[in-house]
C-alpha cells in the first residue's frame, strides 16, 4: 500500500483531518455566507422541470444511501424527470438499480488531478440541467460542483449558506434526524417520501447471495454481527469476541461481517466464532448488501452498514459508543437501539428483553451499566487497509 494512502486511513491522521476540515469549513462559511434572499421551495418549484441533478459527493456509505430516498421520491412522483445524481467513486455502485438517467462520481483523486474535476465539471454543464440540489448543506465539494453543473435553478437548505441559493427547503421543528433530510426536500416540492435510507437489490444479487449462504452453513443464521466502524463510532476487538462468545454461549447461529478495513480482525474472529459461528469471506459492495439482506437482523455499531440494513429492511440492533450517534439510530418498530452495553446485554436484546428504538418525538436511549470487569468499548483498534469502508 502506499505510504500516503496508509497516512490517510490511520486513525489518529483521521482525528487530526477531521479537526482541520471542521476549522477550515467554519472559516469558509464565514467568508461564504451571505444575507439569505433565497425564495423557500414550493411544489411549483418543479414546474417546467425536465432534468434533474442531485448532488451528495460524500464518501460515506450511509449518507450515499439516505440521500438515495429522495431518488425514490422524484422517481415516483414524477417518472417524466430525468434524474441524475453525482456520487463519489466509493459509493456509486451502491446506485445501481435506482431509475437514475446518470450517476457521476467524483474521486478522490480529482483534488491531486484538477484537470479530471474540469471534466467531470464539464459534463455536468453539458447535461443543461433545470434543476440542481444540494441534498446536504455540510459539503462545500457538493457547493462547489453544485455551482459548477450551471443549473437553471438551484435549491439548498436553509442555513449559512442559504444566501448562495435560488430556493431553499426548511427542516420542520423537532425533526433533526438524518433521515428528515430527503424526506424534508420532497415534502417541499409536495413528493411523498419516507424518512429512512434506501437501496435496491437485483434478483441475480440475492439469489447470489443465498446461494453463498447455503455453501457457508446448513443451516439459516439468525443474526449477523458487523464488527466495523468510524473514529470514536467503533468498538473494540474484544468486544466483538466477548459478544461471539456470548452468542456461542446461548446457542445462536450467528454470521460476522467484516469489511477491508476489518481484514486484521479476522484471525482472531475465526477463532472465537465457536460452534454456532461463520465468519463471512470478503465481498465486493454490492455482494455485501445482497448478503446482508438476506439475514434477520443485524447486531452494528453506528455504521454504513447499519443504514444499509436499514434501507434493505433488515431489523438492527444499533450498539453506540458515543451519544453524538443519537441522531443517526434506526428508528423502525424492530430496531433496538442501546448505549455503550456490555456482550451480554446485546445478546439479550435478541430474547426481546431490551427497550424497543425509540421514535423521534421525545426519542430517548437506554444507557445500560457496565461491569468494572468488562471490558471498554472505547478502546483503540487496528484499521486495515479498505477498497471500501463501513463509514
Amino acid at each position: 500500500m502506499f505510504l500516503l494512502t496508509r497516512l490517510r486511513r490511520h486513525t489518529a491522521m483521521r482525528q487530526l483531518g477531521k479537526r482541520l476540515e471542521k476549522r477550515a469549513k467554519a472559516w469558509l462559511y464565514r467568508l461564504l455566507s451571505a444575507s439569505s434572499d433565497a425564495t423557500p421551495a414550493t411544489p411549483q418549484t418543479l414546474e417546467g422541470v425536465r432534468r434533474v441533478l442531485l448532488v451528495r459527493p460524500n464518501f460515506r456509505i450511509g449518507n450515499a444511501l439516505i440521500s438515495a430516498r429522495l431518488i425514490q421520491a422524484l422517481a415516483a412522483g414524477r417518472p417524466d424527470l430525468e434524474i441524475d445524481y453525482l456520487a463519489t467513486d466509493t459509493t456509486v455502485s451502491l446506485f445501481a438499480g435506482m431509475p437514475l438517467t446518470h450517476c457521476h462520481a467524483l474521486g478522490r483523486d480529482m483534488l491531486a488531478r484538477p484537470w479530471k474535476l474540469a471534466a467531470l465539471w464539464r459534463t455536468l454543464r453539458r447535461r443543461r440541467y433545470d434543476l440542481a440540489i444540494q441534498v446536504a448543506d455540510t459539503s462545500l465539494t457538493g457547493r462547489l460542483c453544485l455551482k459548477a453543473a450551471g443549473a437553471r435553478r438551484t435549491l439548498g437548505a436553509d442555513s449559512r449558506l442559504a444566501g448562495l441559493y435560488d430556493q431553499v427547503y426548511r427542516l420542520p421543528p423537532g425533526h433533526n434526524h438524518v433521515y428528515d433530510v430527503a424526506a424534508a426536500i420532497a415534502r417541499t416540492l409536495g413528493l411523498a417520501c419516507e424518512a429512512r435510507p434506501w437501496m435496491t437489490i437485483s434478483d441475480a444479487e440475492r439469489t447470489r447471495a443465498t446461494t453463498g449462504l447455503r455453501q457457508l452453513a446448513d443451516e439459516p443464521f439468525e443474526v449477523g454481527v458487523f464488527v466495523g466502524g468510524h473514529l470514536d463510532k467503533r468498538l473494540p476487538l474484544d468486544f466483538w469476541l466477548a459478544l461471539c462468545d456470548e452468542l456461542n454461549a446461548r446457542g445462536r447461529r450467528f454470521m460476522v461481517l467484516i469489511g477491508p478495513e476489518e481484514t486484521a480482525m479476522r484471525p482472531a474472529l475465526e477463532a472465537h466464532r465457536g460452534p454456532h459461528g461463520c465468519v463471512a469471506p470478503a465481498m465486493g459492495l454490492r455482494d455485501f448488501a445482497a448478503t446482508l439482506a438476506q439475514l434477520p437482523r443485524l447486531i452494528t455499531p453506528d455504521t454504513g452498514p447499519m443504514h444499509m440494513a436499514v434501507a434493505l429492511d433488515v431489523p438492527v440492533t444499533a450498539v453506540l459508543n458515543t451519544a453524538l450517534s443519537r441522531k443517526f439510530a434506526p428508528r423502525g418498530g424492530a430496531d433496538r437501539v442501546l448505549l455503550s452495553p456490555s456482550p451480554a446485554q446485546v445478546v439479550a436484546t435478541l430474547d426481546g428483553t431490551a427497550p424497543h428504538a425509540p421514535k423521534l418525538q421525545g426519542m430517548t436511549f437506554t444507557r445500560i451499566s457496565r461491569k468494572a470487569d468488562e471490558p471498554s468499548t472505547r478502546m483503540a483498534v487496528r484499521r486495515a487497509p479498505a477498497a471500501w469502508t463501513a463509514r
